[in-house]
C-alpha cells in the first residue's frame, strides 16, 4: 500500500507540474515594474494637476454650517 501511495502522489505532482508548464506557455507577459510605477505616478500627477471638481464629491456641502468662517 505504501508504494501505491507514493506512485499516486508522484503521478499527481507530475500532472500539476505539466499543467503549470502549459499555463506558463500561454501566459501573457506583464509589463515591467518600472513601467507600472511610472504609469501610476503619471495618473496620480494628472489627478493632482487637474482642477478639483466638487460637484461629484461624496462629502456633504457646508452651506449654512454654523461653524464655517
Amino acid at each position: 500500500m505504501n508504494s501505491y501511495s507514493i506512485l499516486m502522489a508522484t503521478e499527481n505532482i507530475q500532472f500539476l507540474l505539466d499543467e503549470a508548464a502549459v499555463r506558463r506557455v500561454h501566459q501573457v507577459e506583464k509589463r515591467g515594474l518600472f513601467e507600472r510605477i511610472a504609469s501610476a505616478a503619471s495618473s496620480v500627477k494628472a489627478a493632482i494637476d487637474g482642477p478639483a471638481d466638487y460637484s461629484q464629491s461624496i462629502l456633504p456641502t457646508l452651506n449654512d454650517y454654523p461653524y464655517r468662517s
